[in-house]
């Protein structure tokens, strides 16, 4: 009997192992296969195009004259992670920098930037790439555009979560089945 449960033991390895080795050309992987390649993919490229809208380039000036004087440097330390599946960065968008004509920064000192064509948003500033650059006013469809990268990020976060739910009970079930079997199956004393 022992034998057979050594033998259950290996065909066991050797299926995991199996699943996870390169074929071919092509990576056959538990990833892959059960397409948590694919979602990661996706999620990065909605991650990627969301920092490409939030973090255009804005237009700026050499200082020549007053300008306000925001500090210290454009923004707070730290980000909040946004909520992918209900934020709404139109309602979060904010103005500080419109009651002046030009603006700068401690960070900044000798460039200007107009303050109309600026913003801040607390539910965009995770993704923030440069933050000693002030950031470029949203366009009513780029904020749509966001929050529809936003949506397609958590949905993509909620599949992952299903896939390794999934992952962890299979799992769990394997380790469960054969040590079953190897109490069935040992050699009584």
């Amino acid at each position: 009997m022992r034998s057979s449960t050594t033998l259950l033991v290996l065909l066991a390895i050797f299926a995991c192992f199996a699943l996870t080795v390169r074929a071919g050309s092509g990576k056959a992987s538990l990833a892959k296969w059960w397409g948590i390649d694919a979602i990661h993919d996706d999620r990065a490229k909605a991650v990627q195009q969301t920092i490409v809208i939030i973090n255009q380039p804005v237009a700026s000036l050499p200082r020549t004259g007053a300008a306000g004087v925001f500090s210290p440097g454009w923004f707070h330390p730290g980000a909040e992670t946004p909520d992918f599946d209900t934020a709404d960065i139109r309602t979060t968008q904010e103005f500080p920098y419109d009651q002046y004509r030009y603006v700068t920064s401690d960070v900044t000192p000798n460039t200007m930037f107009e303050g109309r064509q600026l913003e801040f948003n607390a539910m965009t500033k995770y993704f923030y790439v440069d933050r000693d650059l002030p950031k470029k006013r949203l366009t009513e469809a780029e904020m749509e555009q966001v929050n529809l990268l936003y949506r397609e990020i958590g949905r993509d976060d909620h599949a992952l979560t299903r896939i390794y739910i999934g992952l962890g009970v299979m799992v769990g079930g394997i380790i469960v089945v054969l040590g079953l079997l190897w109490l069935f199956l040992r050699e009584p004393r």
